[in-house]
């Protein structure tokens, strides 16, 4: 990996910003064109533009000095109050072209006051106290710098991997503090957070950093409902002011819009808005600015932004808490990091021109799925061949054919319930054809409707010979009085059969506690991950035929009996910032299907009885060994794993020649 300096004026095909090499914008500048400018060309014409202004488009208090963490041009690839499940993202994340080793400057006066190494999450993280109390995070180093050597100290005298040090080191403004990286969760990249305290986050575009942003938000669809009735509209209809509307004429509508912000072309990782606010005609009815956060309310996440099984394409659902009426004008403005702004005029119709059906799932094999925290039944499969019958709590056969009482489309499933009150699961059968497998399908949804007021539940059911019990508590009143269900249903794959949980993103405040009898396979419990779609172990269950686990939110389940460790690849020389320069190190791939490792201190390395140092990266799921550490080529070293389903598995590994 070469090292980067911030001495130069053009790095990786991109000129730096005048503003942050002290230089004037001549007022003859050419105007940006992007029909005659490159991509990359119009782009650092903007952010050259918006630079001489001062930044002030961005939401930064005017006359505020601009913070570059690099001192040169990165453009953000996340932003603040980003959607992460079930908490916002705290910081900013800043693009480094792939890079590691992209030198961090101090923001001001300050010291370091802790620095942590762990696999995942934040990776390598120093927190650094500036004179004005602020408390500046910077995520996934790939070296401390000067500290480093104080991080391999303690690493050795604990003969830990994974440490954490308060060396309350004192920087200057602009001192090289630390090198960006790739620790940590992610790709090479850097995550920088303003902390006021222990709790209270803010945005740090409103403390003077720089958030290159040049491309104004996007809204990728809408949805309106009154109780269970329920309609969307896509881009291009809303483009034209329309938004449909479910019931004609009636008061008591509410709304949520899809939205995505990105920082440059080629657009890619879309990030989330400041602000939104509706007006009807010249009245405010809504208005979310996004400045603050705190970490003990991370969890009203699933009031504002609404979980979709889509969850992993662009944009985010955000709800619009204020009750529309049907004959009105209205206008939604949408505002980046950076200070662009997105308006829209709209009216509600019944149906909108250019209308199309938006998508509402990504990877969904059964017909039940979660759009806006709501669970569905995508009723559409009837054109297809599936068959879907209504049971009562005994079993009864309520209707024989919900195909022929609904339209062929995905509705909501309390809206079923509404129309047959007893239902309590819902049988539905396919074909090989229909199904397009090649494998047919006869399965069963639980169903369990539950009242506005009702704060927890306690549900028992069972899906064939599997029986399940779900404990919710800490759940909101609902903001209408429309039926809530909950979901169950099972699915086969090749792999493995599990349960799916809907509606995921539900809103509660307390803890999700399930039990899975499983007389076929009693083996532990497992999690998916809904964007990764691996499975991870719970670390905390029950053992025994019952198996019980405890989480803050929905999740697909399955009983997974998995008795390999982990395996090693083979090792090769690259290199890695250390002390903030570059040098070798062994590279170890380590592969495993379901369990990997819980931190770093999972992994022991050792020649002979000498305990060495050893880093794991999570992606791409790496040993890092710092060469200067290890014996000579042809020698042996030997790595042992404890992975999270408490295998042990222990290697020797052959040191190869550079």
């Amino acid at each position: 990996m070469k090292k980067i300096t911030s001495k130069l004026t053009r790095v990786a095909g991109k000129v730096l910003l005048p503003c942050l090499l002290g230089l004037a914008i001549p007022a003859s500048a050419e105007e940006c064109n992007e029909k005659t400018m490159d991509a990359f060309a119009y782009e650092d014409c903007l952010a050259e533009q918006r630079a001489a202004k001062g930044n002030s488009e961005q939401a930064p208090d005017a006359g505020k000095q601009i913070y570059s963490p690099f001192q040169r041009d990165a453009y953000l690839t996340s932003s603040f109050g980003e959607n992460r499940g079930t908490r916002y993202h705290a910081g900013l994340d800043y693009s480094t072209n792939m890079e590691e080793g992209w030198v961090v400057y101090a923001p001001e006066d300050g010291n370091v006051t802790e620095i942590r190494t762990s696999p995942f999450g934040y990776g390598k993280v120093m927190f650094f106290k500036g004179a004005s109390g602020k408390t500046w995070v910077f995520a996934h180093q790939s070296s401390f710098g000067r500290l480093d050597e104080q991080v391999i100290k303690k690493q050795y005298a604990s003969k830990k991997n994974d440490v954490t040090l308060k060396p309350n080191t004192a920087y200057k403004k602009g001192d090289t503090l630390t090198f960006a990286g790739s620790s940590g969760i992610g790709n090479p990249h850097l995550h920088l957070e303003v902390r006021l305290d222990n709790d209270r986050i803010v945005n740090p575009c409103k403390e003077g950093v720089m958030c290159l942003d040049t491309i104004a938000p996007q809204v990728f669809g809408v949805a309106v409902w009154q109780g269970n009735e329920f309609a969307t509209t896509n881009a291009t209809a809303f483009n034209k002011g329309c938004a449909v509307t479910p019931v004609k004429n009636e008061f008591g509508l509410y709304m949520a819009v899809k939205i995505a912000d990105y920082s440059r072309e080629p657009k890619d990782n879309p990030m989330s808005i400041r602000r939104i606010e509706l007006w009807r005609y010249d009245e405010k009815i809504y208005s979310k600015i996004q400045d603050t956060l705190s970490f003990k309310k991370m969890l009203n996440i699933r009031d504002e932004l609404l979980w979709a099984e889509e969850a992993d394409t662009a944009g985010d659902w955000h709800y619009i808490n204020a009750k529309l009426a049907p004959l009105s004008t209205y206008r939604l403005e949408i505002e980046d990091f950076a200070g662009n702004v997105t308006t829209k005029k709209f009216t509600l119709h019944p149906k909108c021109k250019g209308n199309e059906p938006l998508q509402q799932t990504k990877v969904q094999t059964s017909p039940v799925y979660t759009f806006l925290s709501r669970p569905m039944l995508d009723l559409f499969r009837c054109r297809s061949g599936y068959k879907f019958k209504a049971l009562g709590a005994k079993d009864e056969e309520i209707s024989e054919d919900l195909c022929s009482v609904f339209k062929h489309r995905a509705t909501l499933l309390a809206k079923i319930v509404e129309t047959y009150p007893e239902l309590r699961a819902i049988q539905y059968s396919a074909s090989a054809e229909a199904t397009g497998s090649g494998k047919a399908v006869d399965e069963t949804i639980a169903v369990f409707p539950y009242g506005k007021y009702q704060k927890s539940i306690n549900w028992n059911s069972k899906i064939g010979d599997v029986g399940f019990s779900q404990k919710i508590s800490g759940i909101p009143v609902a903001i209408d009085t429309a039926i809530r269900v909950l979901a169950v249903t099972r699915t086969r794959t090749d792999s493995l059969d599990y349960l799916e949980f809907h509606p995921k993103g539900l809103q509660f405040f307390g803890n999700w506690n399930v039990c899975i009898e499983n007389p076929a396979n009693p083996a532990p419990l497992y999690w998916l991950g809904e964007t990764s779609r691996d499975w991870f172990i719970f670390s905390k269950q029950t053992g025994g035929k019952k198996r019980c686990a405890s989480v803050n939110e929905l999740r697909d389940i399955a009983n997974i009996n998995n008795e390999e460790g982990p395996t090693l690849g083979f090792p090769y020389w690259s290199d890695a910032f250390i002390n903030g320069l570059s040098q070798p190190v062994l590279k170890i791939p380590v592969m495993f299907r379901y369990d990997g490792v819980a931190d770093g201190n999972a992994i022991t390395v050792k020649a002979g009885k000498k305990w060495i140092a050893a880093e794991y990266d999570s992606e791409p799921r790496e040993i890092i060994l710092y060469g200067e550490d290890l014996p000579e080529s042809g020698e042996n070293i030997t790595i042992q794993i404890v992975d999270e389903a408490k295998h042990k598995v222990s290697y020797d590994v052959t040191i190869p020649g550079m």
